[in-house]
């Protein structure tokens, strides 16, 4: 999954995100703890993103996610095709490109799913009556056969390493232990597979980008693995323009979304981020695998008190999961005009 021979890049092209172990915020030493919890707040109030190591995810389980995911792309399209949405929604199962406003330009393949196969299972667990408006049934595919058990068995442990980041954050940001738990106890939470190759002729007009600008909106964090296929992740980095987020093995790339940064009043910022198209001529694929945390419908978010300075207001209004959620649906990314009014706030325009 990784090339150790992959070629060098400019040193001024690459994002200076550090790599965090947080193996260390497991222990029970409160120094060692609190040095975990400093460098990751830091880092995330830097750049929006951060690495780390000692996720403590299986090896073999992330070998088997990557091997099934890819086995399913490779798949004829018509046989992939029978995992897709009923209504054509790029949230549920199979998408091919050309699905779902302009977001699956160019080669970009994806599957998407949610925490629960059907409603009835949601509904069983306590979700509310309207879960259905952010949780789709599962679309499993038939082949191969091991997928769902894979996936399932993969979206358990980012939803435990997405508490575990959460539980840090509340040390960096000087927040009483499990003050998000009440916030997040029935997340809406989904897990995407991205497949990027020249395979399928998506009859759309050549794109630069393989995903373009933007930010997490639906979502608090997002544990991205990417393996080392062509075309770069890259970030826009506050005072230096656009940078790559080169795959370090071995580690998730973690970035803020949109509602921690509300929560956080800015503090944590939700940085743009884009993934750009390599030259025709590269045959490998490339495959990413982001899981998006999300909030309960029933969470408030809004700027939280103690990180409001003295003398400043609070940079949102309160807004429920539920309305968020709705609203993204209908908008997913931002305007040429609002992308550019959020580049100029947290990049200072260049």
């Amino acid at each position: 999954m990784y090339a150790a021979d992959a070629p060098a890049r400019p040193a001024d092209s690459v994002a200076q995100i550090p790599v965090i172990d947080i193996t260390p915020f497991r222990g029970d030493e409160p120094d060692a703890r609190a040095a975990v919890a400093t460098d990751l707040g830091a880092a995330l109030e830097r750049f929006g993103f951060v690495m780390i190591s000692g996720h403590a995810v299986p090896p073999e389980l992330l070998d088997d996610m990557h091997r099934v995911s890819c086995e399913f792309f490779r798949l004829p399209l018509e046989q992939k095709l029978r995992s897709s949405s009923p209504t054509k929604s790029r949230f549920q199962g199979y998408a091919a490109p050309g699905i779902g406003d302009g977001a699956q330009i160019s080669e970009r393949q994806s599957f998407n799913v949610h925490k629960f196969d059907t409603l009835e299972d949601a509904y069983a667990a306590g979700y509310p009556e309207d879960a259905g408006t952010s949780i789709r049934p599962a679309m499993w595919p038939e082949q191969p056969a091991e997928f769902r058990a894979v996936w399932r068995r993969y979206f358990d442990e980012m939803e435990r390493l997405a508490r575990e980041l959460l539980a840090i954050i509340e040390v960096a940001l000087d927040l009483p232990s499990g003050f998000f738990d009440d916030l997040v106890d029935k997340d809406h939470s989904s897990l995407v597979g991205n497949y990027y190759s020249f395979d399928i002729d998506s009859d759309l007009e050549p794109s630069p980008f393989r995903f373009k600008a933007h930010i997490d909106d639906s979502c608090m964090l997002t544990v991205l693995y990417q393996d080392d296929g062509p075309g770069s992740l890259q970030i826009h980095q506050r005072g230096d323009g656009w940078r790559d987020v080169l795959p370090v093995e071995g580690t998730y790339v973690v970035n803020i979304g949109q509602l921690l940064e509300r929560w956080t009043n800015d503090r944590l910022p939700a940085t743009p981020h884009r993934v750009l198209r390599p030259a025709e001529t590269e045959t490998e694929s490339r495959l990413s695998i982001p899981f998006f945390f999300k909030p309960n419908h029933d969470a408030v978010i809004a700027p939280i008190d103690s990180l409001i300075a003295d003398g400043d207001t609070a940079n949102y209004e309160p807004v429920t999961g539920r309305a968020w959620a709705s609203r993204s649906h209908r908008n997913d990314y931002d305007s040429p005009a609002e992308y550019q009014k959020r580049v100029e706030r947290t990049t200072g325009g260049q």
